[in-house]
């Protein structure tokens, strides 16, 4: 399907004159997603906060799958900004979860206090990148140590990988989450890709 030139036309008026924290209000909150013409998207959003009980206004798409479009260059430039959400994209969901974020943050401590993790750094190799991104109060799965009894991270892949694909929750879109401590969190990382986005378009 062709991208919405006149949504397309009034994100692009809009990211020149309002603020960034404006422009995530506008287009990133609301429950419509431009780009999934073809996915019932309050039903996907309805079973991953039923699997990780949390209410659905805290189950957020995000990115091209929200917008319809890209915000940045992807696959190192071959997807330009602003290229259209298409049958080869992904869907980005964010969950905004305290609780959640907390309970595997405690776990990933626990792994790494009773593991030997300490004295042996090369054990978790994604550790400092893990947290790198705590810091930002964002929680990517993909980061999670897989050695040993750790299986929360085998766990959360078999979800999102097999059983919603399996179910056809998302159609034939594959889909990838984060779990966000707070809204201003998301938010914030957000309107960095926002304001991103303007400088590359708006000169200075």
């Amino acid at each position: 399907m062709p991208i919405d030139t006149e949504h397309l036309a009034r994100f692009k008026s809009d990211l020149s004159t309002l603020p960034a924290d404006e422009v995530y209000r506008r287009y990133v909150l609301p429950d419509t997603c431009m780009g999934l013409i073809d996915v019932d998207q309050r039903s996907l959003r309805e079973k991953i906060a039923t699997k990780f009980e949390v209410d659905v206004a805290k189950v957020v798409i995000v990115g091209s799958a929200k917008l319809g479009f890209t915000l940045m260059p992807k696959n190192r430039g071959y997807r330009p900004a602003f290229s259209k959400f298409s049958e080869n994209s992904d869907i980005d969901v964010a969950i905004i979860s305290d609780v959640l974020f907390d309970q595997i943050w405690k776990q990933c401590f626990e792994f790494w206090d009773n593991s030997g993790y300490a004295k042996s750094p090369s054990y978790w190799d994604e550790a400092q990148s893990f947290r790198n991104y705590i810091f930002r109060g964002w929680l990517r799965p993909d980061k999670l140590p897989a050695e040993g009894k750790y299986r929360y991270k085998k766990d959360w892949f078999s979800y999102f990988k097999r059983q919603l694909p399996n179910e056809r929750a998302a159609g034939d879109y594959s889909v990838n989450a984060g779990v966000y401590r707070e809204e201003y969190f998301l938010e914030a990382y957000q309107k960095i890709s926002i304001n991103q986005c303007r400088a590359s378009i708006i000169p200075r």
